[in-house]
């Protein structure tokens, strides 16, 4: 049997704009429907690098004593094509004047893994495809797996903080090939976010950030730091690197908040390991839709029983 390692998971430089993206517990901890679709172009000018987009959808849902998320995903990766879809839920308990919501997720991740344009060494591609290889696919193969994860999340006036596991049910896709089957672990990853509101004044804000995360293999840090101007306009600044001191990149992050409801932000990742020899940085777009929710008033419930109120 052969074996081999890779990093798997789909990379967003603008986690902090929705952390319910690795965390199900964060889901529904903000009193509106925030909806966001985020778009990614990651090391532009090399061929096959990733490309990835995301829809989330989380609102608190206070009969349910918490929130409700869904998210569906999709990341192209060479001749491979991941997509996600995912329900969550987020119990929310309170902590003094904080929120801990307590999440799991669970959907279905699909994978497609086109054999025919896969490229050998020894492969042979005049006439047919013929990899000299019987532990590759050669023709379009698609597996259909179950997914999971769980979080923990912390939400207080300042500080937010949260845990969480993904793909816990650590299975497999297996796809045919001429001798046997082949197959791609969908592997845990580990993740913890910290954010903290350091300033906040009528006009100014700043919210530093930090993400740890780990396949059980290699690990991974962010370090970002957001400045807010009259609720408006943002600018940001983050570095990404390996815990074993390499550097990955610098990340310049804008963003305008146009109208009551709607936001956009724009970022981009300046290489520093050598693939900036080959790559032009990535990109990255968040639009963000915003609906504040209005929790139940406070007091004892009265039946009208001549309206038939119940």
């Amino acid at each position: 049997m052969e074996t081999a390692v890779a990093q798997d998971e789909p990379q967003f430089s603008q986690y902090m704009a929705a952390p319910v993206l690795f965390n199900p517990g964060a889901a529904g901890l903000e009193d509106a429907w925030i909806t966001s679709v985020h778009i990614r172009s990651q090391w532009v000018n090399i061929p096959g690098a990733p490309q990835t987009q995301a829809l989330i959808s989380q609102l608190p849902v206070y009969r349910l004593r918490g929130g409700i998320s869904l998210q569906v995903a999709n990341d192209q990766v060479g001749q491979q094509q991941t997509t996600r879809a995912v329900g969550g839920y987020s119990w929310h308990l309170p902590v003094g004047k904080a929120t801990l919501g307590l999440g799991v997720y669970g959907g279905i991740a699909a994978r497609t893994l086109d054999g025919s344009k896969l490229i050998a060494p020894q492969g042979s591609y005049e006439s047919v495809v013929d990899h000299n290889d019987n532990l590759l696919p050669t023709t379009l193969e698609t597996a259909i797996i179950p997914d999971a994860g769980a979080g923990v999340f912390y939400q207080g006036r300042r500080l937010a903080a949260g845990a969480s596991v993904t793909h816990l049910l650590n299975n497999s896709f297996q796809f045919s090939t001429p001798e046997a089957v082949a197959s791609i672990q969908y592997s845990p990853n580990a993740y913890v976010f910290v954010s903290y509101q350091l300033l906040r004044s009528e006009k100014f804000s700043l919210v530093p950030n930090v993400l740890y995360k780990s396949d059980f293999t290699e690990s991974m840090v962010d370090l970002n730091a957001l400045f807010t101007y009259n609720d408006a306009l943002l600018a940001g600044v983050s570095y990404r690197g390996y815990l074993n001191q390499q550097a990955d990149a610098v990340v310049a992050i804008g963003g305008w908040n146009f109208s009551e409801f709607w936001s956009i932000r724009y970022s981009y990742d300046i290489t520093l390991s050598e693939l900036n020899n080959a790559s032009a940085g990535s990109h990255e777009v968040v639009l963000m839709y915003r609906y504040p929710v209005q929790r139940p008033r406070a007091g004892k419930e009265i039946n009208n029983l001549r309206y038939l109120y119940y």
